[in-house]
């Protein structure tokens, strides 16, 4: 288990160092091959077999995978973009899945008791939803717009984990929930209002992209009671 997180580690620090040097095929190497060592990470960490939980949280990987691959082609073709926000949208939607799974009903849900806890959340993708949106033609409106509700619930089901599963499970996911809302942020950020041009960017983006993956990997194998 040891050796394969050490693997997704080296294998992340090559891919983010090599987002500054650009044409390196080294890129398109290490770039494919973080999902698969997190799903292997993943499989290899499990004292247990495989349930409902395990295989919606793969399949998430799965599909981040061809949001990886998709976004590796930059340009002027709409379609990759598409492709990813797909990709990743599918990804959200099994972390939606996997985040509701919670053998303990009881307590209630923090949302129930607490909706006043969401503001912060609110207010940050109203933000970034004022920013983006009119810099984007109207035909991506409609999805930019699909895609923030969308990441934004999954955040929202992450909270939602919260004195349902132990405190290190809820804590990691939801750290990890939040890496990757801003990740998906900046590459909105930089593509639309910045035009691929905003600071560091692609070191940003990659770095939380790739903490946010593994910390929800590792806050779900402490769920101490998956269902």
């Amino acid at each position: 288990m040891k050796l394969i997180r050490y693997l997704f580690l080296v294998v992340s620090v090559i891919e983010i160092a090599f987002e500054f040097i650009p044409g390196e095929t080294i890129h398109y190497i290490t770039k494919p091959l973080l999902m698969p060592t997190l799903i292997l990470f993943y499989k290899q960490s499990l004292d247990r077999k495989l349930m409902k939980i395990d295989w919606l949280l793969i399949s998430a990987w799965m599909f981040s995978w061809v949001g990886d691959v998709a976004l590796m082609f930059p340009g002027e073709n709409i379609n990759y973009f598409l492709t990813g926000l797909v990709a990743f949208l599918i990804t959200h939607l099994l972390y939606i899945a996997s985040f509701s799974m919670v053998k303990d009903k009881n307590p209630a849900p923090i949302l129930k008791k607490k909706i006043w806890v969401l503001l912060p959340l609110v207010a940050y993708l109203g933000v970034i939803i004022s920013l983006v949106f009119p810099a984007v033609k109207p035909d991506m409106q409609l999805p930019i717009v699909v895609y923030t509700s969308v990441i934004g619930t999954m955040v929202v089901f992450s909270v939602n984990r919260y004195k349902r599963v132990s405190d290190s499970s809820f804590a990691l996911v939801f750290l990890g929930a939040i890496l990757f809302m801003i990740s998906d942020s900046l590459i909105a950020v930089n593509k639309f209002l910045c035009h691929d041009t905003l600071f560091l960017a692609r070191f940003w983006i990659m770095s939380l992209y790739i903490a946010g993956q593994y910390l929800i990997a590792a806050g779900m194998l402490k769920n101490e009671n998956p269902v």
